[in-house]
C-alpha cells in the first residue's frame, strides 16, 4: 500500500478528518463535532481515536500511516507542538503533540489551520499559479497563510491578520481580550450576529420569511440580497471584510488574494463586489494596480489536504 497520512482540521464547529495519500488526494473523510471531543479535555485521544477508525472503516491499517497531521487555530507553536492559545475552543498552553504521543508512536506534527490551507493551495491548488499570494480563511473567525517567493512565511505567529484592530468600537469585544479586531466585524459568526441585528431592527425584513433568530447563517443575507435589509446588511459586510484586504494589500501586495471558507461560494454577490470595492481604496490603485480576489479550489478540504505537507 502507499504511503498515506491521517490529517486533521480542527475548527470552532467541527474536527474535520482524512486519509490523504502521498500526492495530497482525499482518500476518505468524515467530521465530529468539536464540542463532543473537548468535554473530556483530552483532544489527543480523539483525535487518535478519529484516526483509527478511518483507517478501520476504509481498509487501512492505523500504524501502516506515515504520520498524522493536525491543523489548529489560534498560536500554534510547531516547533514544540504547543497549543499557545485558541480563543474559540478556549484552550491555552496545551502541549498536543505530547498528547497524541501517549496513544501512538507515529509521527506527529502541527501548524497553524489557515498556513495549511494555503499550503494546500500552493501545492496542488489555485496558488500554484502564483509566486505570492494571500489566503484569508474566513470562518468563525478569520485565519490567513501568506505565500512570498513560493514560501509560506514560517514564524509561529505570523499572518494572525483575524487580529488587526480596525477600531476601537466597545461593542466588538473579541475573544483576544481586544477591540476591534478584524473577525469581529468580517468573519462568518460577525456576518451572522449582524443579520440578526439588522432582522430584530427590520420585522419587515423578507429574511422572516425563511429564517428565525435561531436558524440565521451566513447564508441568509446572501439567499435575500434583494431584500432592502439583507443588502444594507451585505454591503456593509463588504466594507468590512474589503477594509481589511485594503489594509493587507498596502503592506504586502501580493500577486492575488485567495478567499477560502464556505462564504467563498458566493462569487458574484461577495467576490466580484468584493474586488471592486477593494481597488477603489488600495493605494496602489494610483499606479494603476488592480488585486485579483479569487475564490480557493480546496474549499472544505484545504485544512485536512494543506496537514499532509506538512511531511
Amino acid at each position: 500500500m502507499n504511503k498515506f497520512y491521517f490529517c486533521f482540521d480542527v475548527g470552532g464547529t467541527d474536527i474535520k478528518a482524512g486519509i490523504i495519500n502521498h500526492n495530497g488526494n482525499v482518500i476518505c473523510k468524515d467530521k465530529i463535532p468539536t464540542k463532543e471531543s473537548l468535554k473530556t479535555n483530552n483532544l489527543g485521544k480523539a483525535i487518535v481515536d478519529f484516526a483509527s477508525r478511518l483507517a478501520s472503516e476504509n481498509g487501512y491499517k492505523f500504524s501502516k500511516a506515515s504520520g498524522i497531521g493536525v491543523g489548529l487555530p489560534g498560536l500554534v507553536d510547531s516547533k514544540n507542538g504547543i497549543l499557545k492559545y485558541a480563543g474559540n475552543l478556549k484552550i491555552k498552553d496545551y502541549n498536543i503533540i505530547e498528547d497524541i504521543k501517549n496513544y501512538t508512536s507515529l509521527p506527529v506534527k502541527i501548524a497553524n489551520d489557515a498556513d495549511l490551507c494555503a499550503l494546500a493551495e500552493l501545492k496542488n491548488g489555485v496558488g500554484q499559479n502564483y509566486n505570492s499570494f494571500v489566503m484569508i480563511a474566513v470562518g468563525t473567525g478569520i485565519g490567513a497563510g501568506i505565500v512570498i517567493d513560493g514560501k509560506i512565511i514560517p514564524c509561529n505567529f505570523s499572518g494572525e491578520l483575524g487580529h488587526m484592530k480596525m477600531t476601537n468600537n466597545k461593542n466588538t469585544k473579541c475573544h483576544c481580550g481586544e477591540y476591534g479586531c478584524y473577525e469581529t466585524l468580517a468573519s462568518t459568526k460577525a456576518l451572522i450576529a449582524q443579520t440578526k441585528e439588522a432582522m430584530k431592527e427590520n420585522p419587515k425584513s423578507k429574511m422572516w420569511t425563511a429564517y428565525n433568530l435561531e436558524t440565521v447563517n451566513g447564508k441568509t443575507a446572501f439567499e435575500f440580497s434583494n431584500d432592502a435589509t439583507a443588502k444594507k446588511v451585505l454591503n456593509n459586510f463588504i466594507k468590512n471584510l474589503g477594509d481589511g484586504i485594503v489594509n493587507i494589500v498596502n503592506v504586502i501586495t501580493p500577486e492575488v488574494i485567495i478567499l477560502s471558507g464556505a462564504i467563498s461560494n458566493q462569487k458574484d454577490k461577495l467576490i466580484a463586489p468584493l474586488e471592486e470595492y477593494v481597488n477603489k481604496h488600495i493605494f496602489a490603485r494610483l499606479a494603476d494596480f488592480k488585486i485579483k480576489i479569487i475564490p480557493a479550489t480546496k474549499t472544505s478540504d484545504a485544512g485536512i489536504i494543506g496537514a499532509r505537507y506538512l511531511f
